[in-house]
């Protein structure tokens, strides 16, 4: 059976947010973005939509490319079937073209924090996103509920292999696997 890679990137970029995130929960990374086209693709997940402003945030595309400072990052690869990778090519698909009824979840980003799970219609924060379509897609056994997972805590799902840790940049200078 044929078999594709995925890559689950989990940053801490040092934004106002990162920041008060990181402060409260002393995790080592603090956003979480899933990845279909290889390391240097795109990724995502949900965030800020404009650069200088946390809010609006919801479903975006991001460009690891983008980054131009030092941001800590420990980047995934995940085995899948070729039938896992389609279900998650299109369920991606199928929300990044609806993605502006797709908002951040504050409110479920703040009980996650005190281990409260909080599932809205249309709101995810970024890790529950991530997890959350792993799991839908049957990529991923969770060791808890999507509404109740850190970016950091995916580090511990098994099947994630890292590939590479250290700061973001090195990402693009990495052989491929």
């Amino acid at each position: 059976m044929a078999e594709r890679t995925i890559h689950i990137l989990l940053t801490r970029s040092g934004t106002w947010f990162s920041r008060l995130i990181h402060f409260a929960t002393r995790d080592s990374y603090t956003h979480a973005s899933i990845g279909l086209d290889g390391p240097d693709g795109p990724f995502y997940s949900f965030a800020r939509k404009y650069r200088y402003l946390a809010l609006p945030a919801g479903l975006v595309e991001e460009q690891v490319t983008v980054y131009r400072r030092a941001v800590p990052c420990c980047l995934y690869e995940l085995k899948v079937s070729e039938e896992t990778y389609f279900r998650l090519r299109q369920k991606l698909r199928s929300m990044y073209a609806q993605r502006e009824v797709y908002h951040y979840s504050v409110l479920g980003a703040f009980a996650c924090y005190f281990n409260l799970s909080l599932q809205r219609r249309h709101h995810y924060f970024c890790s529950q996103f991530v997890a959350g379509l792993l799991e839908d897609c049957g990529a991923v056994e969770l060791p808890k509920p999507p509404t109740l997972l850190r970016p950091s805590d995916l580090c511990g799902v098994k099947g994630l292999r890292p590939i590479h840790q250290g700061l973001l940049e090195g990402i693009l200078t990495q052989p491929a696997a």
